[in-house]
């Protein structure tokens, strides 16, 4: 048999081809098309299930965070599942522990998305650490991460694909209490921070507060990087009594700020502190005592024994799930998370699938949950709220300081 030269066909193929062109032809003469997909319900979804994921620090350090806030979000969906669930459809949340570590974190985004097959992550716990699965979650699965326990500016600044949040950025908290700190008529301020990149990001950002309220005084800030998982803060405290700052602003964990506030109260010191919206929690009670008393906070919900039908119906609602769980900030705040979350689904007409979930995202305007400020999301908004609340512990209790505020403010 003779070889073929490349540009040589085959009788049948060459006759095959010019039937391939010539019914190309009578298509297009025709006005044939093919028929378009029909859209369809995406992964997690099925006619009585919505699957949504989410980690969280249930195990560590920042456990008393992180199991009230899964007893929050618990609360919300059974309450939701025992009065029939989203259009019939019953929701079931997915709860890994990522133990607020950043490569734990990576894997249960991956089993949560391919394995466990969810819709969404919705109200995930930690900014490294969610930051750590983003490249993953956003960029390669393309799956929606939603209202985040958690915030930093470049989630938001510009929009990213996929990513909406209502936890105002810490940078902005930060900023907000630079600004309290100076119509408190601070004389000096320090910013203790444990030293990971993810707070420094926020210290740094108290100084621009402090300077655009200053109206021209000098007010100095001094930051203080302080080792993440410290456990002796005497030295630390005899550090910033020899600073002398009148005021005192923390980011860090719960038990960090509550330990080394109580040493500077056993070393007869005293400053104005303040806190950002993590700080703001029952437990920071439990941890410093009488030492905490007087923290003020920029919290980005009501308090949890507000006297309101929304924050009733969530302590009504936790103690169904979880009798023990005293009702808290970081409970609310994630009841609050999931309930937003779960309006967008509930918007969905016809098939449901993470792009249309992201589309009913953007149809909330000014939606009220009764615990945050008014919700929005837009194409170009990404971050659905801009005020909070400033509150200040008093006798033991979480009183508000009035109306919520702009952060600008």
């Amino acid at each position: 048999m003779s070889a073929r030269t490349p540009t040589t066909l085959p009788r049948r193929a060459a006759l095959a081809g010019l039937a391939a062109l010539s019914l190309a032809a009578i298509g297009l003469a025709t006005g044939l098309t093919a028929t378009p997909a029909k859209a369809q319900d995406g992964p997690g979804v099925t006619a009585t299930e919505i699957k949504l994921g989410a980690w969280m620090p249930l195990t560590g350090p920042v456990a008393i965070i992180g199991v009230p806030q899964r007893a929050g979000s618990d609360a919300y969906f059974n309450l939701l599942n025992s009065q029939g669930g989203i259009k019939g459809r019953k929701i079931s949340y997915l709860v890994e522990d990522n133990a607020y570590n950043p490569q734990r974190t990576v894997a249960a985004a991956r089993k949560l998305i391919s394995s466990d097959n969810v819709l969404a992550i919705v109200s995930p716990n930690g900014t490294a650490q969610s930051s750590a699965a983003m490249p993953y979650v956003l960029d390669e699965e393309k799956v929606p991460l939603l209202n985040p326990y958690a915030g930093a500016m470049d989630w938001y600044y510009p929009p990213r694909a996929n990513m909406y949040g209502v936890q105002i950025p810490f940078e902005r908290h930060a900023f907000a209490l630079g600004r309290m700190a100076d119509q408190d008529g601070a004389g000096k301020v320090l910013v203790m921070y444990s030293a990971l990149p993810a707070f420094e990001n926020v210290a740094i950002n108290v100084e621009p507060g402090v300077k655009a309220g200053a109206a021209g005084k000098s007010i100095p800030v001094e930051l203080l990087p302080v080792k993440f998982g410290t456990q002796d803060f005497a030295p630390i405290a005899l550090d910033i009594i020899k600073r002398k700052p009148t005021s005192i602003i923390y980011f860090a964990v719960l038990s960090e700020i509550a330990n080394l506030i109580k040493e500077l109260k056993k070393q007869g010191f005293s400053a104005q502190n303040y806190s950002y919206g993590p700080t703001a929690q029952m437990t920071l009670i439990d941890l410093g005592g009488d030492a905490v008393d007087g923290i003020k906070v920029t919290s980005i919900t009501v308090p949890p024994d507000a006297d309101t039908p929304a924050v009733r119906e969530y302590r009504e609602a936790l103690a169904k799930v979880a009798p023990n769980e005293k009702p808290d900030f970081a409970s609310l705040t994630a009841y609050a998370q999931v309930k937003i979350v779960a309006e967008a689904i509930r918007r969905v007409n016809g098939p449901l699938n993470r792009q249309t979930l992201v589309a009913a995202m953007e149809t909330l305007k000014d939606y009220e949950t009764g615990i945050y400020p008014p919700v929005t999301y837009s194409a170009t908004e990404h971050m659905g709220s801009n005020k909070f609340y400033p509150v200040q512990l008093k006798a033991g209790k979480w009183v508000s300081l009035g109306p919520a505020i702009p952060v600008g403010q």
